[in-house]
């Protein structure tokens, strides 16, 4: 291996202070500020992988490096670095690289072949870092993302206790089947952990009630039946009912009432917390 390369290596691992520094002077050109201490010293161990690279024909410990990477994607996720940055300020490496080599390339010191050889070794090690950092965000936002489904699918499936062994589940929305799916493993996991007796199923703010929705409400109680809960639907609206009845479809089989309020005054729930 030519001895250029093995200076431009040793070089970068010997300058990690005049590094650090320049990549400091960098940051201070950016509006977004600049790197917590943590994430300056991940920075400057990339230095290591460039020096190996360069003196090794381009070969890193690709385990390593994956893990670097993980590392510091991990921090500035943590520390709220917005990826864009995080990439840009990671990027300033090679611009402080070829500072400290300013001296060299005036005077000649390196062939066009040395030059090219370190683009060569050097970019697609940064390509790495840029792509497998964007992998590491994703899977954040992924994961929050996931969060914040589970949270609103929880919301949309509300069981309020309202007296001991009673509660309501007001429904809000359309219900198609894998909301159905919901409600019906909601109902049945909360009736089981509430120990209720009697569950009230508010539909007044579904707007459609068609032939699938039907059935679906059908099998929710049927769940809860078996289970020894007694339903009672509440909130059919006239339009809903008119639909319902011009469709030829029967709630027989379901408890109903007209409100959610004369459900309640019917068991006397409504006069008992009155007088409380």
């Amino acid at each position: 291996m030519s001895i250029s390369y093995t200076y431009i290596g040793e070089k970068i691992t010997e300058s990690k202070e005049e590094l650090a520094l320049i990549l400091t002077e960098l940051e201070k050109k950016e509006e977004s500020g600049e790197l917590s201490v943590r994430l300056k010293e991940k920075r400057l161990e990339l230095l290591n992988f460039i020096s190996e690279g360069l003196l090794n024909k381009g070969t890193y410990r690709v385990e390593s490096l994956e893990q670097w990477i993980s590392e510091t994607g991990e921090i500035g996720w943590e520390e709220g670095v917005s990826l864009q940055y995080l990439q840009t300020s990671i990027n300033f490496v090679k611009n402080a690289i070829w500072y400290i080599f300013e001296e060299d390339r005036l005077n000649q010191s390196f062939s066009s072949a040395t030059i090219l050889y370190v683009i060569k070794t050097i970019s697609p090690l940064f390509d790495t870092v840029t792509s497998k950092l964007s992998d590491v965000y994703i899977k954040h936002h992924q994961e929050d993302w996931e969060k914040a489904q589970e949270v609103v699918e929880e919301l949309s499936v509300p069981v309020v206790p309202i007296t001991k062994g009673i509660a309501v589940l007001p429904l809000i929305g359309e219900i198609d089947s894998d909301r159905a799916q919901l409600v019906m493993e909601t109902s049945l996991q909360q009736s089981t952990e509430l120990d209720l007796s009697h569950l009230f199923i508010d539909i007044s703010g579904v707007p459609v009630i068609d032939t699938v929705v039907a059935h679906n409400i059908y099998q929710v109680v049927h769940a809860l039946e078996l289970v020894g809960v007694k339903t009672t639907m509440t909130g059919i609206r006239p339009e809903i009912a008119r639909s319902v009845v011009g469709m030829g479809m029967k709630f027989t089989q379901i408890s109903t009432k007209a409100s959610l309020h004369q459900a309640l005054d019917d068991i006397g729930l409504v006069k008992e917390l009155n007088e409380y």
